[in-house]
């Protein structure tokens, strides 16, 4: 088979973004490191900081995570007591997840300081709110042909 003019991966979407977040949040990932909290740690607490508390599943959804490494992020945080699970009121069976005011003051300083870091990586990269709105407007296209 003869190969392609151009390589595959400089072109292949998936690959281009993936590289683009970890170049851009590997600065944020040491502070995660120094404040004692896992990536996918992170991506739970940003999630209840920002929309509140939900179910387990919801969680998992919402923060782009599988289930199983939810409940064992969420065990985690449980023991540092940064979120609370407690038995849904229609369904016992179900678990929502709460940020606690510990929680919530860790989750504040970690965005203050992904925000800080976020616009000083970007601080050369001009106006990137057209790309933000193509890269929303295209997972919403995608979403729909599903």
């Amino acid at each position: 088979m003869a190969p392609e003019s151009e390589p595959f991966l400089d072109h292949y979407l998936p690959y281009v973004l993936r590289r683009a977040d970890q170049t851009l949040s590997a600065p944020f990932y040491e502070v995660l490191t120094k404040h004692g909290v896992a990536r996918s740690e992170w991506r739970l607490l940003a999630v209840l900081f920002d929309l509140g508390e939900m179910s387990v599943v919801d969680l998992a959804a919402t923060s782009l995570s599988p289930q199983p490494t939810v409940t064992h992020a969420l065990r985690r945080l449980e023991e540092k007591h940064l979120v609370t699970r407690t038995p849904g009121a229609a369904d016992k069976r179900q678990r929502i997840v709460a940020i606690t005011t510990s929680g919530a003051a860790l989750t504040q300083t970690l965005i203050t300081e992904a925000k800080r870091l976020e616009r000083d990586a970007l601080a050369n990269a001009g106006d990137i709110s057209g790309l933000v709105a193509e890269l929303h407007a295209l997972t919403a296209r995608i979403e729909e042909a599903r």
